[in-house]
């Protein structure tokens, strides 16, 4: 029998008006079956992938996942296979897609409820509307260097205090607090800098107009604490087919707090040994802890 794991965490957020989070953990140990290739052909470039939307602003709502997702859409190369007469790529798009994700996860639609989502999720609302053939993942920095060279990805990580406020090069640092969790789209590398560039949710008004830029170390550190990368395809692509990893049962993130094992086992999809009366207490705790049970 294969054990697979779930891990879904909240991460509570102290919201500042106008720079809003929204995005929670959700890693699933199947991802790893869609992991991105980490042995490309040629060494790694800088690279820039044009975007074709302007930089969105979430507002005081937490639809970070929608309108990162939004943004890579946004971007070639999967701008330029959407299906003709798609929606139009601004922030009613982004809420929409931020809803659906929402009914995903069990607590949507938004409006009226807005408890934030996940990058998993976003990308599951875009294949299922035909925006993307599938998805793929990245656990690394090396992975995420690696699926910047095909195009945009999504990135799910820890936002601290000290974040809200790049320099005056667009940099961000860790420091300060952990204010809750973030999605940002990433459509820029620069390997000589060591940096990559991220696309925000708050307005051009933010940063080096709307974008900041975050150091190797400090992306690697967030990927540490919990962090995902999500890479959505082009149209042009056919869908991914699972490679299966060696190692199945293996635990995400630095805080298991919260694993959601009832979910799990109601969806059907997962066969998971875990005694029911646990297995019960700990969705009940998670859907406390989201301020709807």
């Amino acid at each position: 029998m294969t054990t697979y794991t779930i891990t879904r965490e909240v991460l509570p957020e102290q919201i500042v008006p106008g720079k809003r989070l929204g995005r929670h953990i959700w890693h699933d140990s199947r991802s790893r079956d869609y992991a991105v290739d980490e042995s490309p052909a040629g060494a790694l470039a800088s690279m820039t992938w044009e975007r074709h939307i302007p930089i969105l602003d979430q507002g005081n709502v937490g639809s970070c996942t929608g309108n990162a997702m939004c943004g890579a859409l946004g971007t070639s190369p999967i701008y330029d296979a959407l299906p003709s007469g798609h929606s139009h790529l601004g922030e009613a798009e982004a809420l929409r897609i931020y809803s659906e994700a929402e009914d995903i996860d069990g607590d949507g639609p938004y409006p009226p409820n807005d408890y934030g989502s996940y990058g998993l999720s976003v990308a599951k609302a875009a294949k299922n509307d035909g925006l993307i053939p599938g998805y793929l993942h990245a656990f690394s920095l090396s992975g995420l260097q690696t699926a910047l060279q095909t195009g945009p990805v999504i990135v799910g990580v820890n936002w601290y205090t000290s974040m809200d406020s790049p320099d005056s090069r667009g940099l961000i640092t860790v420091g300060g607090s952990v204010r809750g969790g973030h999605e940002l789209a990433a459509r820029q590398l620069d390997m000589a800098g060591g940096v990559i560039w991220l696309d925000n949710s708050w307005g051009p008004g933010w940063g080096l107009a709307g974008r900041c830029c975050i150091r190797f170390a400090d992306f690697s550190r967030l990927m540490s604490e919990g962090g995902d990368v999500t890479v959505p395809l082009p149209l042009s692509e056919p869908p991914p087919q699972p490679v299966p990893w060696q190692h199945p049962d293996i635990q995400f993130g630095h805080d298991q707090r919260v694993i959601d094992w009832a979910a799990a086992a109601a969806s059907g999809a997962l066969n998971v040994p875990v005694n029911e009366a646990y297995a019960a207490q700990q969705y009940q705790a998670w859907r406390k802890a989201r301020g709807y049970a």
